[in-house]
């Protein structure tokens, strides 16, 4: 499949750096189309890597002793959402692309959404060049055990945006005033004016009507509070990401559509929130013991993945030798056996 990015860009509604369109090597949809939950209005999360310029991943060519003196270019990652085209006016597009230095330096920490953009299935994949495919094949190299502690910090937080206590005061006070949820701010203000309503009711409204706006997604988190009494697509998150967690535990590997079905129920709306509160508590609980039991390495080979990263940038440059000292493999044997020491002093 062709480039989203490079297709955004020829439409002029994105204008990202020049290495995000010209030296982009790998885009894939994320999000619930990954998960296999996805939706006719289901909007289009794209995540992939590109490599800036030599200069940029390595300053000391131009001449930069660090500490001293202006800091030179930099680029980590360019992000835009909402975006819109008149090629496909149905769709609409969030980009995050990221430099390879980046992107693996959060893959290696197991930051979720990037170990799900490296395990995303074949189908998802937009745009994958030689060096994309090689990150691919040794995608198993960055599971580590400090995968647990994010995912579970990561739906922790999905927990408390699942039933948000702002927005359930907005849509009791909006049907209490006989508002749509998305009522203009000034108009409401005049109403409540009109109606008489004291200055601590109206700035209660006024306060209440910020919070929702700033928690985003405005109409479609109004609609699955108001139906289901909680926010559908936090509460499936909440328990993908556990299943995923169990999965990189148990098995040191990932497979994003395994429990798609699970998580199609939750998004309809047949568990309710004291259901996946429970499967939180219950899973939870189980995910320690598992956590414990993991033959997972404990933590990332760095010397290892810096290898791989090296390999990949010689593969877009070519040799680095007048650029980086290397060294030997003598630093991933190392690294192997204090992985060994560590585990058995366990």
């Amino acid at each position: 499949m062709a480039s989203v990015v490079k297709m955004l860009k020829d439409d002029n509604v994105i204008r990202p750096p020049v290495c995000v369109y010209k030296q982009i090597q790998y885009e894939c949809m994320m999000g619930s189309i990954a998960y296999g939950v996805s939706n006719d209005k289901s909007d289009i999360d794209v995540y992939g890597f590109c490599i800036p310029h030599k200069d940029i991943i390595f300053p000391h060519l131009n001449g930069y002793i660090q500490g001293f003196g202006k800091k030179p270019q930099n680029f980590e990652q360019f992000q835009q959402h909402h975006i819109k085209t008149s090629r496909y006016p149905d769709k609409e597009y969030d980009i995050s692309i990221y430099s390879i230095i980046k992107f693996f330096q959060l893959v290696m920490d197991n930051n979720p959404n990037m170990i799900d953009a490296l395990f995303v299935p074949r189908r998802c994949i937009l745009y994958s060049s030689k060096i994309a495919e090689i990150m691919r094949e040794n995608r198993r190299l960055f599971l580590h055990k400090g995968a647990w502690h994010k995912f579970k910090g990561y739906a922790y937080s999905q927990m408390h945006k699942m039933s948000s206590k702002s927005i359930r005061e907005f849509i009791e006070f909006c049907d209490f005033e006989n508002f749509q949820y998305d009522i203009d701010l000034d108009f409401a203000i005049e109403y409540l004016n009109t109606k008489g309503c004291d200055s601590s009711y109206i700035s209660r409204f006024k306060n209440l009507y910020k919070q929702v706006y700033q928690a985003g997604s405005l109409t479609k988190r109004i609609d699955s509070i108001s139906k289901y009494g909680y926010d559908v697509k936090f509460a499936y998150h909440v328990v993908r990401l556990l299943n995923e967690i169990e999965q990189i535990l148990t098995e040191h590997d990932l497979d994003l559509e395994r429990n798609r079905e699970q998580l199609k129920a939750i998004r309809r709306g047949e568990w309710s929130i004291d259901q996946v509160k429970d499967y939180f508590a219950e899973k939870e609980k189980f995910l320690e013991q598992v956590y414990l039991d993991s033959t997972l390495q404990y933590r990332p080979q760095e010397g290892k993945i810096k290898e791989l990263l090296l390999n990949c940038l010689e593969e877009h440059f070519g040799s680095l030798d007048s650029v980086i000292s290397i060294g030997d493999k003598s630093d991933n044997i190392l690294n192997d056996v204090e992985n060994l020491l560590t585990k058995y002093r366990k």
